[in-house]
């Protein structure tokens, strides 16, 4: 059987382990990191790797056009047998909602979809979508931030005062912006590394749903083991991240009523600020979570796990 490998190359040759990626976004690295490990793993199938930033829509080699969900794009590695055409998409896209809107997708031929976010069918209130997908895992988005909290998360940390949110305005982040003073939320962007430092001293660490419902911050947060605020995820993952186990969850319902939901953030704030005890089980259990989903090397584990190339036969 042949294999192909579509996906951007974080580094000019990815048959090659290379310490010191060109591009350090994570499900870029991971998708290099699960190819090579498949040409280990499997000797008798013939692997081949295509850099998918040098392809159109069609997948020829032409003038790459501006379309985050369209194929072949940043955000998707696929696993092709180029003999029947049956492929699977490994999709870090915001919105997979989107894959029905455009076309060159071929999906009568897709045989699995494997989604690490992305599944909501809209952005107001984050219900799921009834696309179907596999659970796998989700990461940070730089491999820079994870090396860098290898050294923060078991620094001592402080209660913080108020709720910070760095990060885009839009949707219910601009609402809580420009509405709520309980909240402090800067848009101003910052290098990762940066990030990852501005928020390491605290205990508790909120994230807010944008694009994707499940931001990065999610899993920085618990990366370093920082009790999580965030509203209960509609997304699925392969081993599940269990709301007030794993992260704290908003006693909210409707994610649709904005204010509500500012509301449950405060009153989550409050409760954790008066528990520590609380604040240090989260804590655990998401860094444990973390340590064994949210890292690349765990990612790609479990990728490797889930996918069967047979029914690419």
């Amino acid at each position: 059987m042949r294999l192909n490998f579509y996906f951007e190359f974080p580094t000019p040759d990815v048959d090659v382990k290379d310490i010191f990626y060109h591009n350090d976004t994570t499900h870029l690295i991971s998708s290099a990191e699960l190819y090579r490990l498949h040409k280990n793993i499997y000797p008798e199938i013939e692997f081949k790797a295509i850099n998918s930033r040098e392809l159109d829509w069609h997948g020829n080699i032409g003038q790459k056009l501006s379309c985050p969900a369209c194929k072949y794009g940043h955000h998707f590695l696929i696993i092709e047998n180029p003999d029947n055409k049956k492929y699977f998409i490994i999709s870090y896209w915001d919105k997979l909602r989107e894959l029905d809107e455009y076309s060159y997708w071929d999906l009568e031929n897709c045989v699995e979809i494997f989604a690490a976010v992305g599944i909501q069918q809209n952005d107001i209130d984050y219900q799921p979508t009834d696309i179907k997908y596999t659970p796998i895992s989700c990461m940070s988005l730089h491999k820079t931030v994870e090396d860098k909290t290898i050294n923060l998360f078991n620094k001592t940390k402080i209660t913080p005062t108020n709720l910070f949110f760095r990060g885009g305005k839009y949707g219910i982040r601009e609402y809580i912006a420009n509405n709520d003073s309980r909240f402090t939320i800067d848009d101003a962007r910052i290098i990762p590394a940066d990030f990852i430092e501005e928020i390491s001293p605290y205990s508790i660490n909120i994230d807010i749903n944008g694009a994707a419902e499940i931001s990065c911050r999610t899993i920085d947060i618990m990366g370093l083991k920082s009790a999580l605020i965030r509203p209960k995820l509609s997304i699925k993952f392969h081993n599940e991240l269990i709301p007030d186990y794993h992260y704290a969850s908003l006693k909210c319902n409707d994610l649709g009523n904005w204010k509500d939901v500012a509301d449950a953030y405060v009153e989550r704030f409050e409760e954790l600020k008066k528990d520590p005890d609380q604040v240090e089980f989260l804590a655990t259990n998401g860094r444990r979570w973390y340590e064994e989903n949210g890292t690349i090397s765990a990612h790609v584990g479990l990728l490797n796990k889930l996918i069967d190339l047979n029914k690419l036969k």
